[in-house]
């Protein structure tokens, strides 16, 4: 069976019909042989079926199961090589700001300007003793799937800059103006209840790729730059990626990850509820999203009382924010507050599906529809700033692992006390190793005044964006893929 697939390439390398080429990579990609033939291909032949493969889903008309397949052979082939298609390539020059705005265990974020426009400039954290193979394959493959992606409550990947051969993983994506919804909703009266029905879109959207966030929180719930603005998820998927268990500051660690306070019991203590792993879950998300609607909704971070990790074990043993006293007046209804507790069951199978949240938050947003002004809090019956409980034998272990994890304290790792902190103070290194980040930005300048016009005119279009978001790497010619088939299969000398 390999050599008909053989003789399908050999015909694909005689003609000059780009639609022929992907008609005939379709007819392989029918199969599950013929799927297996494209994602073995060596390196040098499989660089060129990414480019062809991408080609296929950006410019010719396919059928939903084709896009599926080709969509599906290209996350394989990038995940195996570490390769990824030019058109995701950002190549002109990123000016970056020196301080870091937002920092976690995995990776830096700071200010810069493209074209005129402002991005985000996301560097991944990668320690010398990571497996950098590893590493290119899995931020390939998660580039691929973030692509892909196109929602309005979602963050738009831009483009990817930066030498992966030489650790060097760089995400671009618009720039926030408003920030966060924590932020904004500190400066705008605003329907909060409708900003979390828009989130709750977005996540309902990951959760239908099959993507969990792992992450959420009102710190990575972004508010975009339209009018009025409306909310996106962001810093979703490369929290999952599996570097080196033994160093917090890679992208290990599920528990750098995501902030402790929004962690569910079963990834605080996954023993204790009868699993082995501590992946993120659909029914985490909806665990964490539940505090963020706590958050959003009194303007408070859940738990603010016990610190960094002291409401570790006490969530583990049932523990829950306490229903504010003025909760009616801020847009927690009664219907509202005992959904809400639902999705922070202690019992993961209890807790609703992303879809129900969306329809009880539209719900509430639709009968509510008031609006909040900054300055106001929710006033608490109980306050959790109380003292917790001394920790047992019993779960002393588990305690000393989140809290050494949440200091910085393990062996081996810098200090990551950061992950606690929306924004850091300013990199006094950025500055030494901006070169080696930044290959196109020989010097930190001021970044110029910002285009006036849409960095993403396309986010009005729901589900069906241009691929192009950014000028970037022009395509490799028909006739060059055409000789390069010919060459690979034997058809042309030397």
């Amino acid at each position: 069976m390999v050599n008909g697939y053989q003789r399908l390439w050999t015909d694909a390398a005689k003609t000059n019909d780009e639609a022929k080429v992907v008609q005939i990579l379709t007819e392989i990609l029918t199969d599950k042989e013929g799927r297996s033939f494209i994602l073995n291909l060596d390196r040098k032949k499989a660089k060129l079926c990414i480019e062809i493969l991408d080609r296929g889903i950006a410019n010719h008309d396919l059928k939903m199961v084709e896009r599926q397949r080709f969509f599906a052979a290209l996350k394989g082939l990038a995940a195996r090589h570490g390769r990824l298609p030019g058109s995701m390539m950002i190549t002109g020059k990123v000016r970056v700001e020196p301080e870091v705005l937002a920092s976690g265990g995995f990776a830096d974020v700071r200010r810069g300007t493209y074209r005129g426009h402002g991005v985000a400039v996301k560097a991944l954290r990668v320690a010398l003793k990571d497996d950098i193979s590893k590493i290119r394959k899995q931020f390939c493959e998660e580039v691929v799937f973030w692509s892909t992606l196109s929602h309005p409550n979602v963050l738009k990947l831009a483009g990817v800059q930066g030498n992966m051969d030489t650790r060097q993983f760089i995400t671009i994506s618009e720039w926030m103006k408003h920030g966060n919804v924590m932020e904004y909703i500190e400066k705008h009266p605003v329907n909060r209840l409708e900003l979390l029905y828009g989130a709750a879109l977005g996540l309902e959207y990951l959760h239908g790729a099959k993507l969990t966030h792992g992450d959420l929180k009102g710190a990575n719930i972004l508010m975009s730059n339209d009018t009025p603005p409306r909310a996106c998820l962001a810093d979703f998927g490369f929290m999952k990626m599996v570097l080196d268990p033994d160093n917090p500051m890679s992208c290990s660690s599920h528990l750098d990850g995501g902030t402790l306070v929004f962690m569910s019991p079963e990834l605080l203590a996954p023993q204790k509820f009868g699993i082995n792993h501590q992946r993120p879950t659909p029914q985490s998300d909806v665990y964490a999203f539940g505090l963020v609607i706590f958050q959003v909704i009194t303007g408070e971070l859940p738990f603010r009382g016990f610190g960094p990790t002291g409401h570790i074990y006490p969530v583990i043993e049932g523990k829950r924010p306490d229903k504010p006293d003025n909760a009616p007046a801020i847009g927690f209804s009664d219907p509202l507050w005992a959904f809400t507790q639902r999705c922070w069951h202690a019992d993961m199978k209890e807790r609703p599906q992303v879809a129900e949240v969306v329809e009880h938050l539209g719900q509430a947003s639709a009968e509510w529809n008031g609006v909040m002004a900054p300055h106001v809090k929710a006033e608490r019956v109980v306050t959790d700033s109380q003292e917790p409980p001394s920790d047992t034998m019993k779960h002393r272990e588990i305690f000393n692992q989140c809290t050494n994890i949440a200091q910085g304290t393990a062996t081996g790792s810098r200090a990551t006390s950061a992950i606690f902190s929306h924004r850091d103070p300013p990199s006094t290194q950025f500055t030494a190793v901006s070169q080696e980040l930044h290959v196109n930005a020989p010097e930190i300048k001021p970044p110029p005044e910002l285009a006036d016009e849409p960095f993403y005119p396309h986010l009005n279009q729901r589900y069906n964006p241009p691929l192009s978001l950014l000028p970037r790497k022009k395509w490799i010619s028909f006739r060059s893929l055409k000789q390069k088939f010919r060459k690979f299969f034997g058809l042309v000398e030397e």
